[in-house]
C-alpha cells in the first residue's frame, strides 16, 4: 500500500487497518471467528531503493509477529528492537 506523507501517516492507516479487521466476524460451522493482521510499515526516502524498502517492511512485520502478532510495527522501531537485542 502507498501512502502519501511520512512514517506516522503510514503507520496510523496501517493501524486503522488492524483495528477494521479485527472488528470483523467470520461465520465458521462452530459460530464467529474473529481475525487479526500484523503490519510493517517501511518509508521512502528513508530506505534508498524499492528492495530495501520492502526488506525494512517485512523486517518490521516480523518483529510485530514476534511481539505477540495483531500489531503495526514502523521499520524504524524494528531497527531499533534489533539494535537493542545485538
Amino acid at each position: 500500500m502507498v501512502v502519501q506523507g511520512g512514517a506516522r501517516e503510514a503507520t496510523a492507516l496501517a493501524e486503522r487497518v488492524r483495528v477494521a479487521v479485527s472488528e470483523l466476524a467470520v461465520r465458521v460451522p462452530d459460530g464467529l471467528a474473529g481475525t487479526t493482521i500484523s503490519a510493517g510499515v517501511a518509508t521512502f526516502p528513508r530506505e534508498p531503493d524499492a528492495a530495501s524498502l520492502l526488506e525494512a517492511a517485512d523486517a518490521a512485520l516480523y518483529e510485530a509477529k514476534r511481539r505477540g502478532r495483531n500489531r503495526v510495527m514502523a521499520a524504524a522501531d524494528s531497527a531499533a528492537a534489533a539494535a537493542r537485542v545485538a
